[in-house]
């Protein structure tokens, strides 16, 4: 599966592209376009936020990491947090079960 071909990116939304769903573990392509912003959520499993395009700010405990193409970020359980795509963007999200 080539992640660019099947991810396609919407005006008025985020975008999510299954990529692995097993029993260990969850991993999703994500997509925005500059300026969306994945609204505040929490994950209930820690998770690894891999950028393959673009460049995005990370909202945590109201501190905010840039974060660049190929950069790697954890994102802890259970803390509130949301997402900006700062230019268009495409990133894996990788979940433990």
């Amino acid at each position: 599966m080539n992640i660019s071909e099947n991810l396609v990116l919407q005006d008025n939304a985020p975008v999510a592209l299954q990529i692995k769903n097993s029993l260990k573990q969850q991993i999703t392509a994500i997509g925005l376009k500059q300026g969306q912003i994945l609204k505040k959520h929490i994950t209930t499993s820690p998770a690894i936020l891999i950028l393959l395009k673009g460049k995005l700010a990370f909202n945590m405990n109201d501190h905010i990491t840039e974060i660049q193409v190929m950069d790697t970020f954890d994102i802890p359980a259970d803390i509130p947090h949301e997402v900006k795509g700062l230019e268009e963007s495409i990133f894996l999200l990788i979940k433990e079960k």
